[in-house]
């Protein structure tokens, strides 16, 4: 899922995490992805690429389990410092398999980091109960100017166009995607950068 220098990149950043600006601009996230995502108290979820736990803890009291996946021990360790019951934190690649089935994957900010997206969308597929669904947040195509240096951030991706991102998902067998503008974020550029939200499900 990733390579050494990005767990490094992410291992050293994780105390201070969720004190960066962008972090705080991402925590508008989370009610607007449950405002437009229905979780049911018996969901078990698997939160891909989960951090510190931005969207495990916002979705954690509505469901009755989250997996919370990263290749950053340190960021996990983060997250399991907040004492959330129901929050399965778990390091390893998402393609070497899974413990379990889910009623929906969730992401924010993880699938540019991924190099082959149309496997990890097949993986995400796999991991599903029929009927479950996917909730991805990610960039909208940019110039590769939001990361800055990003060979040392294991960025893969400069942002997604949609349509890219709907035909893997079909190809892996999701059905009904949409695409919503979910938050547009404001740089130290002082640039704006629009974040989608990715949603369809299994039949």
């Amino acid at each position: 899922m990733t390579s050494p220098p990005l767990s490094t990149h992410f291992d050293t950043a994780a105390r201070d995490w969720d004190q960066r600006p962008l972090s705080q601009q991402l925590a508008a996230v989370p009610p607007r992805l449950l405002a437009q995502v229905p979780f049911a108290p018996t969901d078990q979820v698997l939160d891909f690429g989960a951090g510190t736990g931005l969207l495990a803890t916002a979705i954690a009291p509505h469901v009755a389990q989250v997996t919370a996946l990263d290749s950053s021990a340190a960021m996990l360790e983060v997250l399991d410092g907040k004492g959330c019951a129901n929050i399965a934190t778990l390091r390893q690649d998402i393609f070497a398999g899974l413990p379990g089935r889910y009623h929906a994957v969730v992401s924010c900010m993880a699938l540019h980091h991924v190099a082959d997206t149309g496997a990890l969308l097949q993986a995400f597929a796999a991991a599903l109960h029929p009927g479950g669904r996917i909730a991805l947040v990610d960039l909208y195509l940019e110039d590769g100017s939001f990361h800055g240096d990003n060979a040392a951030k294991g960025v893969q991706h400069f942002g997604f166009a949609p349509e890219a991102l709907r035909g893997q998902a079909q190809a892996a067998g999701l059905r009904d995607m949409a695409f919503t503008e979910i938050l547009r974020m404001r740089h130290r550029n002082g640039r704006d950068y629009p974040l989608f939200l990715m949603t369809g499900h299994k039949p």
